[in-house]
């Protein structure tokens, strides 16, 4: 098939040489990582914001009357319907821009005030209106960050540096758990609050508005992000940016290596996804654990487990290239998707929360390795001026696949498959023995395509 060449040419420099010479103009090392510590930071609140409605799931049940389907919704669907319409502007934006950190600090405002608005909802409809918001504001985020990170280190390093922001999500994940638990019991000790304007307020209510208050401080210190000069390797990708039109057809011209990797990423999404908002609630359901302690175990595995696993996919994305692996992204990813089926699919069988833990742990350290280098493989086969809108199309379908119908796939199985919500242990355990093979299926089918892709982009 023919190749849509932009921003790239069969004889191009080698884009790790040329690119340590343009960051060397940009900034120092420690101020790349520097970089890549305050987006991490803003991915940690991010997930915080996200997921802290995972831990509320009783409480705002019996509050609202709302079914687990209902729950699903408000945890995906409205999270990632507006996020999913606003990536495709978004990244658009994000490729114009030459001030690219200034879009995060209104996105985390935004989202941070989103939040807010979660603690003061009094019905389903309120709740998923607020939780669309934040949705909104948080589609600003990743598109942008990834944009950066890439124009800030070169092919070689840039997985790890990914993996170090991807962390922030299984930590911010992990530590809405914690602190969300924490919350609801110190909240729950009081009884509530009534507070001025806003009236009585429920333990769960006052979860959600402490956590987006700090959104403030995340900020602040985005705006200290310098604008880094972007890396191209013709004159032609210094155009003007591209339309989403022109886009698309770079995106159909490759559709074997971009049905490959956002069609896994997205199922990949879409099982982790599915899983993580639905284990607290199980572990509480199947084994009687106290909410806080479901949230304190289950964010312990997430911040430690997912924090080593992703950091591990990085480091040995860098071994791997340098010893000539040019596909060690995507190896990577197909040998953790094969690694974690086991313990995903058993862990919610066990008898004990302890067992039902420990496998989880085991397939988090091992699924999360994938995190960060999957993105680094859609950043090492697209051209610079294309990232923020591939990025964004891939997040609409991580989001509207993996997030939407993911946390619903598990639920709808649960309420409409068996009828009884403490069957929901079966749920999860079919949810990872029916998608597994097909990601590994789509992977291998795949790699011949991005193997090409790769040297035609001068990386191998």
């Amino acid at each position: 098939m023919a190749s849509t060449a932009i921003g790239e040419r069969p004889d191009a420099p080698d884009e790790s040489a040329a690119s340590e010479h343009t960051a060397g103009r940009d900034s120092s090392s420690a101020y790349r990582w520097y970089v890549v510590g305050v987006l991490f930071i803003a991915y940690c609140f991010s997930a915080i914001d996200a997921r802290v409605l995972t831990l509320l799931v009783i409480p705002i049940k019996q509050d609202l009357g709302l079914s687990d389907f209902e729950i699903s919704l408000l945890q995906g669907f409205a999270f990632a319907l507006l996020y999913s319409v606003a990536a495709i502007p978004l990244g658009r934006l994000v490729d114009r821009s030459n001030r690219r950190s200034r879009i995060i600090v209104v996105g985390v405002l935004f989202w941070s005030a989103m939040t807010m608005l979660c603690g003061m909802a009094r019905s389903f409809g309120q709740l998923f209106a607020a939780r669309i918001g934040v949705g909104i504001g948080e589609a600003t985020l990743s598109p942008t960050a990834y944009s950066l990170i890439a124009d800030y280190f070169e092919a070689r390093r840039r997985a790890l540096a990914i993996s170090f922001y991807a962390i922030g999500y299984p930590i911010g994940g992990g530590l809405a758990l914690v602190l969300g638990g924490a919350l609801l019991t110190h909240f729950t000790k009081m009884g509530g609050a009534v507070l001025p304007w806003l009236g009585a307020l429920e333990p769960w209510q006052l979860v959600f508005i402490s956590v987006g208050v700090p959104g403030v401080i995340v900020a602040l210190l985005l705006l200290t992000i310098r604008e880094p000069m972007r890396r191209e390797t013709t004159s032609a990708a210094q155009s003007d940016t591209l339309s989403i039109r022109q886009t698309i057809a770079y995106l159909l011209a490759h559709w074997r290596i971009y049905g490959m990797l956002i069609g896994a990423v997205s199922l990949i999404g879409m099982l982790s996804i599915g899983v993580t908002l639905w284990y607290p609630t199980f572990l509480v359901r199947t084994y009687q654990m106290p909410i806080a302690q479901a949230g304190l175990y289950y964010g312990l595995v997430m911040l430690v487990c997912g924090t080593v696993g992703t950091i591990g996919g990085g480091w040995l994305s860098g071994v791997l290239m340098r010893k000539g692996r040019a596909d060690a992204n995507m190896r990577i990813v197909l040998a953790t998707t094969i690694l974690k089926a086991v313990p995903l699919i058993v862990g919610p069988l066990m008898p004990t929360a302890e067992l039902a833990l420990l496998c989880m742990g085991i397939g988090t350290l091992i699924g999360q390795g994938a995190q960060g280098v999957m993105i680094a493989a859609i950043q090492d086969v697209t051209p610079s001026r294309l990232r923020g809108q591939v990025m964004a199309l891939t997040l609409l379908c991580v989001n509207l696949i993996g997030l939407g119908v993911g946390a619903s796939f598990i639920a709808a199985i649960t309420d409409f498959g068996f009828g009884d919500e403490n069957a929901i242990r079966y749920s999860i355990a079919l949810s990872g023995a029916l998608l597994l093979p097909i990601i590994v299926t789509i992977i291998v089918a795949g790699l011949p395509s991005y193997r090409a892709a790769l040297g035609r982009m001068g990386q191998q």
